[in-house]
């Protein structure tokens, strides 16, 4: 192995363009050494491989921290290694690391596995003192679950009690750096993971919200979300959204994820802002059913529901065939909205 150096606690090991740290813990949490970790690896040019026992589970804070950071997840087998995601196994960490995802993404929900609703939100604040930042976590909180957020923090474990005053008071302080926070909020069942990030932009300032929200359902039901399209919307008449989506997943109630885990996203809800239906030249006038105008009726903002036709009249569907169905729902709404307006909502990424 080349060598590579990065002074950090928390580094176990090196290898030719990456960095390993090894940990037990059952849940792998997004802490405030884990982020420095992973921050001055990416200033350095580095990957950070996270390694753990197959058993353990990673916060969607620490999930989303990786994805951010091009970083990976290798889970140790005995003397082996695999990817998390992947059923390929390798000799070491560094041929891990890069074997191609190979497990079969499926509706059905895997062991001890949960139906969630995640959703991500930007939405665009004019640089004023009116501005205030988490009231997008509150407004999706309570459409989707009845209650907010509990408690906040720079990193995980969140310990400051929430209040919108004291989060956005914390990131004018920040600015013009941009600003990173995790939020928890009970929820009947189990508990929903919130991070916020906050940056400055050409007019305003940006806010972008990443909900995780379990909820589980009784055995031998189905999850519909048929509420989440009018949650967007209601979010769209409230506040400047530009662009957010919605989609069903699965993991644990704890708004944790397994390395066994690969779940076929859904597509529930989108919303394309106004400033977006402008530069795409939407005309509002020629929208499919399935697509609301929110807002101003020259230049709205455009709230897609993905619930198939025969849900709307009544029919249960089986959770593949709901997939499937909601799948081609966006296909057709995709068509009519033209390709540039799916690859900015970053509908092609998912599947």
């Amino acid at each position: 192995m080349d060598d590579v150096t990065l002074a950090h606690p928390l580094v176990d090991a090196v290898g030719a363009g990456f960095v390993v740290h090894e940990t037990d813990a059952a849940v792998v949490e997004c802490s405030g050494e884990r982020t420095g970790l992973l921050l001055e690896a990416r200033r350095a040019g580095l990957v950070v491989v996270v390694l753990t026992p197959g058993s353990s589970r990673l916060t969607a804070a620490m999930s989303a921290m990786l994805r951010r950071t091009a970083s990976s997840w290798v889970v140790r087998d005995v003397d082996r290694y695999r990817a998390a995601g992947s059923d390929v196994v390798a000799d070491d960490v560094a041929t891990a690391m890069l074997a191609p995802q190979t497990v079969t993404r499926s509706a059905s929900l895997g062991p001890g596995a949960v139906p969630w609703v995640e959703a991500l939100v930007a939405v665009h604040h004019p640089a004023s003192d009116a501005a205030t930042v988490g009231r997008t976590a509150e407004l999706l909180l309570a459409g989707l679950a009845d209650g907010g957020p509990d408690a906040w923090g720079t990193v995980e474990p969140a310990t400051l009690a929430w209040s919108v005053a004291e989060v956005t008071a914390f990131t004018r302080r920040r600015a013009p750096r941009p600003t990173r926070l995790v939020a928890v909020a009970p929820t009947s069942g189990g508990i929903a993971s919130v991070q916020v990030r906050v940056e400055r932009s050409a007019t305003g300032v940006t806010e972008e919200t990443r909900l995780v929200l379990p909820r589980p359902v009784e055995a031998g039901a189905l999850s519909t979300d048929d509420e989440v399209p009018t949650v967007l919307t209601d979010l769209a008449r409230r506040q400047r959204v530009l662009l957010g989506t919605a989609w069903r997943t699965s993991g644990h109630s704890d708004a944790t994820v397994s390395a066994h885990q690969l779940p076929l996203p859904v597509p529930l809800g989108a919303v394309v802002g106004a400033a977006a239906v402008r530069d795409l030249g939407i005309d509002p006038q020629t929208l499919p059913a399935g697509v609301q105008a929110v807002g101003p009726a020259r230049v709205p903002s455009l709230t897609l529901d993905f619930t198939p036709e025969g849900m709307r009249s009544g029919a249960v569907l089986s959770r593949g065939a709901d997939a499937e169905a909601r799948w081609r729902r966006l296909a057709q709404l995709g068509d009519a909205l033209g390709p540039r307006a799916v690859e900015l909502l970053g509908f092609g990424d998912r599947r």
